[in-house]
């Protein structure tokens, strides 16, 4: 069956917080692939003003997407554009800073732990020839009232604002034109809609096989881990945000995500809403469904209180 099962794993790590201003749900479920390579962040206190939430979707195996979830909020609270209020500037600098930390010995002995499922202190060896993986990366950090969206990759973040669903980041694929033109530049290519024929997205942290150009910076490499940041007011007409790895977008679009959500969010709980969802993104069978719906699907649902 190559990457996948012969019966999807349809267990869910289902996880639920609540304050003042947020109630969030996220789940995280396998499915039919032989192994789950997402991970996700929700820290409702970030600090005295600010929550962060994140879905990382790895390729390649998990180590990247999990790397990333563990150092993303202490990396975005030391950095300085943070400190010093500016918040847009703050998330381009951690996307690249993520890439930073897996160069280093430390990261990349942490990365080779997380892949072979070892304990945080077991001796291993530093070797940069196990950097082979790579996630996609959208973060939602909400300050006060203003909501910053970064995205590397083909996660994507919406909002639903009086039940339309506004998209808050853009799918990074190698076919959109200033994505092509970076990977040409770079002294890529982009074959059959893939960067050197291999990687289906544009944009991501990890990678480092795409990363090698010493000429030209980080963020201009064929892959680059440099985000897009949107940033919208939140206000009285907002309901809630979704984000989520592709595997839940390959099955539903914006609007009918904003739409399930929303039948349901005034009866039932966030919990059982998320695993609806997540169940609704679940093919019946391989044979039939052309690849769709076999993907692992983590989402994460934040109500807003008004």
């Amino acid at each position: 069956m190559g990457p996948y099962l012969s019966s999807p794993i349809r267990d869910k790590k289902t996880l639920t917080s609540e304050n003042a201003r947020t109630k969030c749900a996220s789940c995280e479920m396998q499915g039919w692939r032989n192994t789950m390579e997402d991970a996700k962040l929700v820290n409702l206190s970030l600090s005295e003003t600010s929550m962060l939430f994140g879905v990382f979707d790895g390729h390649g195996g998990k180590e990247i997407a999990e790397f990333v979830s563990r150092h993303f909020c202490q990396e975005i609270l030391s950095n300085r554009a943070f400190q010093n209020r500016n918040y847009e500037q703050a998330l381009k600098d951690t996307f690249l800073r993520m890439d930073e930390l897996l160069k280093t010995q430390d990261g990349l002995k942490e990365v080779i732990r997380i892949a072979k499922d070892l304990p945080d202190n077991y001796p291993v060896q530093a070797d940069p020839s196990m950097m082979v993986a790579g996630c996609t990366s959208v973060v939602a950090l909400i300050v006060n009232n203003t909501l910053y969206v970064a995205n590397a990759g083909d996660s994507r973040c919406i909002l639903c604002r009086d039940g339309r669903a506004i998209e808050l980041s853009q799918d990074h694929k190698p076919d959109l034109p200033q994505e092509r033109d970076r990977i040409i530049k770079a002294g890529g290519i982009v074959e059959d809609g893939r960067v050197m024929g291999n990687l289906n997205l544009s944009r991501s942290i990890g990678d480092m096989d795409y990363k090698k150009n010493a000429s030209i910076p980080p963020k201009d490499q064929m892959i680059s881990a440099y985000p897009d940041v949107r940033i919208e007011e939140l206000g009285n007409r907002d309901q809630f945000l979704v984000l989520a790895c592709d595997g839940v977008w390959d099955m539903l679009t914006s609007q009918e995500c904003v739409d399930f959500i929303a039948q349901r969010i005034k009866n039932k709980p966030l919990n059982v809403i998320v695993e609806e969802v997540l169940d609704r993104c679940l093919a019946p069978d391989i044979a039939s469904s052309g690849g769709l719906g076999c993907d692992n699907t983590t989402i994460v649902i934040v109500e807003l209180k008004h």
